[in-house]
């Protein structure tokens, strides 16, 4: 059968919008990422280990330690190894994945943000920024753990 339906076979329309679909811009695929926790209440840690899945063994018992004394569980909290990422990941895909009330950068500098010059503490699109030390440091170190459980104690309730 080699008729032509309606009449639509070659016309200049066709190449038009073809032409046009090959124009617009494709969606970008969500991002999605392998984490600790389950971000019951939007707080993001981020860290930066990469010999370790998450931290080393004596950090991550801090860590659990930590919540535990913060009345928060894994289930409160998603904790995101950077460090075993190829790319560090956009601002705008950590907030629209993890939807953050506040995001802790142990150690990690964010390179989206002039976090790594400012005060510890900051906001940045209505989401809380709390650079601090990682848990290895703040083992080795009292003052360092001090400082992180004065600003911790007050932000993560």
């Amino acid at each position: 059968m080699t008729e032509t339906i309606f009449g639509m076979e070659g016309r200049k329309g066709d190449v038009a919008a073809e032409q046009l679909s090959q124009a617009m811009p494709t969606a970008k695929p969500a991002a999605s990422f392998s984490f600790y926790g389950q971000n019951r209440r939007n707080y993001l840690f981020l860290t930066r280990e990469t010999q370790y899945e998450w931290m080393s063994v004596n950090a991550m018992d801090a860590f659990l330690k930590t919540l535990a004394a913060l009345k928060l569980t894994s289930d409160d909290i998603a904790l995101l190894n950077v460090g075993r990422l190829s790319v560090f990941p956009q601002e705008d895909d950590l907030f629209s994945f993890f939807k953050p009330k506040t995001v802790v950068s142990l150690g990690v500098a964010l390179p989206w943000t002039e976090l790594n010059n400012a005060a510890p503490v900051m906001d940045c699109k209505g989401v809380r920024l709390f650079r601090t030390y990682t848990f290895d440091e703040m083992l080795a170190d009292a003052d360092k753990k001090r400082q992180f459980w004065t600003t911790a104690k007050t932000i993560l309730v």
